[in-house]
């Protein structure tokens, strides 16, 4: 590689998954895995979960939210169908426990076995992220499905800048190593190494929401920009009620942004004349420097307002919401 390409490869590192950019790769540290095995692991999960999992067939894989019981948006995980007994649930953001734990305890006389297993994934972003997936042997997936990558390790779409990419999960004992080759074969395709502080600014930038950083207790998946993650259509599951609620009244009183702020904020509280009227997600410093960050915010805060963050940071709002996709 000459050192005009690395250079190159350098700076484009700094803007992960811009449009024309290089594609970056990353590890995503707080993932984990649980498979669910079992005659009933599909219905089981379909009526967990808030997305479709019963319409899933074999080599089938979507988005999904777990809510809480006040339709909060409290975890997020992409389901993978290996076949009608055997599905994989892969939990963000250090989610994994809780999501085992909440799902577990809704177990009455279902034939479902729950297990963690180990795990490792990496995203692969940007205009060109198809062409370094393609090196690992064969056509990226199309929408909606997965497709095997080496051993053991698959291969599905997955939105974590504006310009969006692939996710890469290996599961089992020996996923780190399997992990380690496929980073090599993807630099080896021209993909750039970055890390999990960049992927947070990509995602200010591309103003995508995450569950773990964006949700959470208090936060509806409709406040956050996360509804594209849940379906409307499908019978009962947790929070149901609370979704066709919101989908009949037609609107919440807060929304997504993306806000600049002028300084590291040392509070998570965005308030106006001292009353609170918002929450920081995630934080992030952009590659020009400024720093980012994704907000749930009133919707009836003006974007030209200052707003405070903490004592000594102001912010303002520099984009609106945009609906996550399934």
């Amino acid at each position: 590689m000459s050192d005009d390409t690395a250079a190159r490869g350098e700076r484009d590192a700094a803007v992960p998954a811009r449009a024309g950019g290089v594609p970056v790769f990353a590890r995503l540290a707080g993932s984990s895995a649980l498979l669910a095995t079992g005659a009933d692991a599909v219905d089981f999960l379909h009526g967990q979960l808030a997305n479709d999992v019963k319409g899933l067939g074999d080599g089938g894989t979507v988005r999904s939210l777990l809510l809480n019981h006040k339709g909060h948006a409290m975890a997020e995980a992409q389901v993978l169908r290996f076949d009608q007994h055997t599905l994989a649930l892969v939990v963000d953001d250090g989610q994994g426990d809780w999501v085992r734990e909440t799902l577990e305890r809704h177990i009455v006389f279902d034939e479902v076995e729950l297990r963690s297993v180990d795990c490792q994934v990496m995203t692969v972003q940007g205009d060109a992220a198809a062409v370094a997936v393609g090196a690992l042997g064969g056509p990226p997936p199309a929408a909606g499905q997965w497709l095997g990558v080496g051993t053991e390790g698959q291969v599905y779409g997955a939105v974590r800048s504006a310009a969006g990419g692939f996710d890469l999960t290996f599961l089992g004992p020996d996923s780190a190593a399997r992990a380690e080759e496929a980073a090599a074969v993807l630099a080896g395709a021209g993909a750039v190494a970055a890390d999990e502080t960049a992927l947070d600014a990509a995602r200010v930038a591309g103003l995508v929401p995450a569950a773990g950083r964006e949700g959470g207790e208090g936060v509806l998946p409709q406040e956050a920009g996360l509804e594209g993650l849940v379906s409307f259509r499908k019978g009962c599951y947790l929070g149901q009620e609370i979704m066709a609620r919101i989908e009949a009244r037609g609107s919440v009183r807060r929304g997504l942004v993306a806000l600049e702020l002028s300084s590291e904020p040392p509070s998570r509280e965005v308030t106006l004349d001292g009353r609170v009227v918002g929450r920081l997600g995630t934080v992030a410093r952009l590659p020009d420097g400024a720093v980012g960050a994704l907000a749930v915010l009133r919707k009836d805060v003006q974007d030209s307002t200052r707003l405070s963050v903490g004592p000594n940071a102001t912010a303002r709002v520099v984009k609106a919401a945009r609906m996550m996709p399934t």
